[in-house]
């Protein structure tokens, strides 16, 4: 009897802690608040800034020839290897030209007893001894004989080749007892000391592109940079294109760089002053651009125009002014167009 008591009278206490507990009111609960996003600032500042405009070029040589025949006629002496440099007027080739001296020879011969016979009439007019138009005609004839001597003098001097100025040669395609004709390529010859590089740009930055201004070239086959400038500018745009070519000019003294090499050109304008963002604190969404700028705790996602940009910065035209704090490092953990910030240090 005592035990169903006790078990009864438990079952009520455990149902009237079930009543009691049902009862009261559940505690609302409280949202999580969002902690303050720590960052790293940035002072909008204005700095130097120089644009860089890339193109692609084509080296060509200072001076550049190939070097031809212009008789026909067999090769009588090489005086070059492949690749040797040469002076200004060194001998490249000699043509036979054993017909050619022996004319010259006699040609010499009738000059002398040209001149010989009017100093004879030229004295004997003196004395009246001799009609002075004889001695008119011996001059004519000694005069004529001078200038097929002339004639001859350039005969041979076509069949000895020299370099028209210094520079490198190239391959030579001749070898001795060869038949050349004019036009045949012997060699070639390059003046390398200083080269010309050709580059075409828009026309729309051909206001930004003048006389003088400074360039960088770059070629895969070395790395280093060589530095040049635009010595002239094309007269006429490409009107398919709308490109304008470009010349510059660049000092070669190891000569490392070739006619015909494909170089990498960076031409770098006038230096100007403009404010600068680094390149972390910007977001672009499309065509457009948003920076946060940071006013006590809170930050708010604006938008900016932006220009020019180079590594690591970014050129700013409107939307922030000098002085102003953005966000410089926690960018991607912002949300939303305003957010609580807690500035740290970078």
């Amino acid at each position: 009897m005592k035990q169903t008591v006790l078990v009864a009278l438990l079952i009520a206490v455990v149902a009237v802690g079930y009543f009691i507990l049902r009862a009261q009111p559940k505690q609302a609960e409280l949202p999580e608040q969002n902690s303050a996003t720590p960052i790293t600032l940035w002072e909008v500042s204005s700095g130097a800034f120089i644009d860089e405009i890339s193109a692609l070029g084509s080296l060509r040589a200072w001076e550049s020839v190939v070097i031809t025949a212009s008789v026909s006629e067999r090769v009588e002496t090489v005086h070059f290897e492949d690749g040797d440099t040469v002076d200004e007027g060194t001998p490249l080739i000699t043509l036979r030209q054993n017909e050619e001296q022996a004319a010259l020879r006699e040609q010499e011969e009738i000059r002398k007893e040209a001149d010989r016979e009017v100093k004879r009439l030229r004295d004997l007019a003196k004395r009246n001894q001799v009609a002075q138009t004889d001695l008119d005609a011996m001059r004519t004839r000694a005069a004529i004989s001078r200038h097929k001597l002339d004639a001859l003098q350039a005969g041979i001097a076509d069949r000895t080749i020299n370099a028209p100025f210094a520079g490198v040669l190239g391959l030579r395609t001749v070898s001795p007892g060869a038949l050349v004709s004019p036009g045949q390529t012997i060699t070639t010859l390059d003046d390398v000391r200083r080269l010309r590089l050709d580059f075409s740009v828009p026309a729309t930055i051909l206001g930004a592109v003048q006389v003088g201004q400074k360039i960088k070239a770059r070629t895969p086959a070395f790395d280093k940079e060589f530095p040049g400038n635009i010595a002239a500018i094309d007269g006429r745009v490409d009107p398919l294109t709308r490109s304008i070519t470009i010349r510059a000019t660049l000092d070669n003294p190891d000569g490392l760089l070739k006619p015909g090499m494909l170089i990498e050109v960076t031409l770098l304008t006038q230096e100007r002053q403009v404010l600068l963002l680094p390149e972390e604190s910007l977001i672009s969404q499309s065509a457009r651009h948003f920076v946060w700028i940071v006013e006590g705790d809170l930050a708010r996602r604006i938008d900016i125009v932006i220009g020019a940009r180079k590594p690591g910065w970014v050129e700013v035209i409107s939307g922030v002014s000098a002085g102003a704090h953005i966000v410089r490092d926690g960018v991607g953990n912002l949300r939303g167009t305003e957010a609580a910030v807690r500035v740290v240090e970078p």
